[in-house]
């Protein structure tokens, strides 16, 4: 199937940033106790849905139970905004949706927790891809659960749902496009060198952005570099500020995750020189530096529909067979000076 790598890597990738400043998803996901990886329980009360709410409902009023797959408690960061969308769309769908992760971030784990899923017989589950699950998602499929996943692939990889695809939904954001979009905004500012700082060599979601942005800068004729960064903010301060010295032509930088972020600010704070500065991901952090000017934008995945339409198209496919033809992008967007007051509140309470 389409994008298992990258989707490990995508959320290995997020598992590692949980207590650095940004998501920081590892601290949070292998820190956790045993205790709390059971269920993070977040059924949404709902009263038992009425065939005459929804007509022409197959399932004839059936109380419908979706669960999402986590990979870390979602008390904060990505987490949250997933499963807030997720509830949301509960309560608006009338279903309950519940929120369970395993008590370590690793494929067999996560497999053994969507077992245990299965066996409860809900009406739909949604997978975040951390590895190849196609096998359980199929036991999933062929004891007449919908099995949606998260991320969805690129619109150049994939423009249209494969008819045999195991998930009736994918749905995650277009992470070369959204490198690519970084680009041509650097370039339009007058950028004439630029450069993607890598907060993991070797991700494949983080790859994607950096791929994105050097198409666009090769066409626009600008120079371009990639740059090894590292998860820890202070680290990627100084490999950045080190870099900046001894290319004193570059004028702008992109991070490919949040505690990256935090380090070409610091990068460029220390050199002291106007440089375009731009991140990955949305915080409360990120908002901050942007509202300071410390960061001129950052690129949002939103999250919150992640879990939103993951659960909407597994329920419209449940009581209505309906199946979206291609796969929901949730992004590429932009977060800037321009909207990020407003923003901020809907960072501080999980929705961005």
């Amino acid at each position: 199937m389409t994008g298992h790598k990258d989707s490990r890597n995508l959320w290995r990738s997020s598992v590692r940033r949980i207590g650095k400043g940004g998501p920081a998803w590892r601290a949070a996901a292998l820190g956790t106790a045993v205790s709390l990886a059971a269920i993070a329980a977040s059924a949404v009360p709902v009263t038992a849905a009425d065939s005459t709410n929804y007509p022409g409902d197959l399932t004839k009023g059936k109380h419908l139970v979706i669960y999402v797959e986590g990979l870390a408690d979602p008390s904060s960061g990505f987490f949250r905004v997933l499963n807030n969308g997720a509830q949301q769309a509960g309560k608006d769908l009338g279903v309950e949706v519940k929120y369970v992760y395993p008590a370590s971030v690793d494929l067999a784990s996560y497999t053994e927790k969507i077992e245990e899923t299965i066996a409860a017989k809900p009406d739909g589950i949604l997978i975040l891809g951390i590895g190849d699950l196609d096998a359980v998602a199929k036991e999933a499929k062929d004891k007449g659960i919908a099995v949606a996943f998260n991320p969805a692939p690129s619109v150049k990889d994939q423009p249209l749902r494969d008819p045999n695809d195991v998930y009736i939904s994918r749905v995650g954001a277009d992470e070369y496009a959204a490198g690519a979009m970084a680009a041509t905004r650097f370039a339009d500012k007058g950028s004439k060198s630029m450069i993607c700082v890598q907060e993991e060599v070797g991700d494949g979601t983080q790859t994607q952005r950096c791929a994105g942005m050097e198409q666009v800068a090769k066409a626009k004729g600008a120079k371009y570099d990639h740059v090894a960064g590292d998860p820890d903010p202070g680290k990627t301060a100084s490999i950045v500020q080190a870099y900046l010295q001894s290319h004193p032509d570059v004028d702008a930088v992109v991070a490919t995750g949040q505690p990256a972020t935090a380090g070409i600010v610091a990068a460029k704070q220390a050199v002291g020189k106007p440089i375009q500065t731009a991140g990955f991901d949305v915080s409360p952090d990120i908002v901050g530096m942007i509202q300071k000017g410390d960061l001129d934008f950052t690129m949002d995945q939103q999250g919150w529909w992640r879990g939103y339409i993951s659960v909407l198209e597994m329920v419209h496919y449940v009581r209505y067979g309906l199946i979206q033809s291609n796969y929901f992008l949730t992004g590429p967007q932009i977060v800037d000076k321009a909207n990020a007051d407003a923003v901020a509140s809907l960072a501080e309470n999980g929705v961005r």
